[in-house]
């Protein structure tokens, strides 16, 4: 086995030093109420196939929906999702500004739930 020349190489020990785990219990906490709120806003049917995912730091929802016409058929809907949705997410003091909704992440999700 030939032998490197190159000592750029790092320690795992000092780049995990260097990582910044930013775990926020607050966080889990919001998207919980933001996906209570979701269901109540669409209703029983449509909530066992759409989850909320993420709200990302611009305020941006992301909602899993089961297939592409369920992402669809709420795509049509969204000014009226995100109103309602702002209504009740007042008290979390979020303005959600867009949903984004993701079928593919569907699969995914439900496949590392079972793992």
């Amino acid at each position: 086995m030939k032998k490197l020349n190159n000592s750029n190489f790092e320690l795992l020990e000092d780049i995990i030093k260097n990582l910044d785990f930013n775990y926020d219990p607050s966080h889990n906490q919001t998207l919980e109420k933001l996906e209570c709120y979701w269901n109540e806003t669409i209703g029983n049917k449509i909530s066992k196939f759409s989850k909320v995912l993420e709200i990302s730091d611009d305020n941006v929802l992301t909602v899993i929906c089961a297939d592409s016409f369920i992402a669809n058929e709420l795509y049509f809907e969204k000014t009226r999702l995100i109103g309602n949705m702002n209504e009740k997410a007042k008290e979390l003091g979020i303005k959600i500004v867009d949903i984004r909704f993701d079928y593919k992440k569907w699969k995914e999700r439900n496949n590392e739930q079972k793992i």
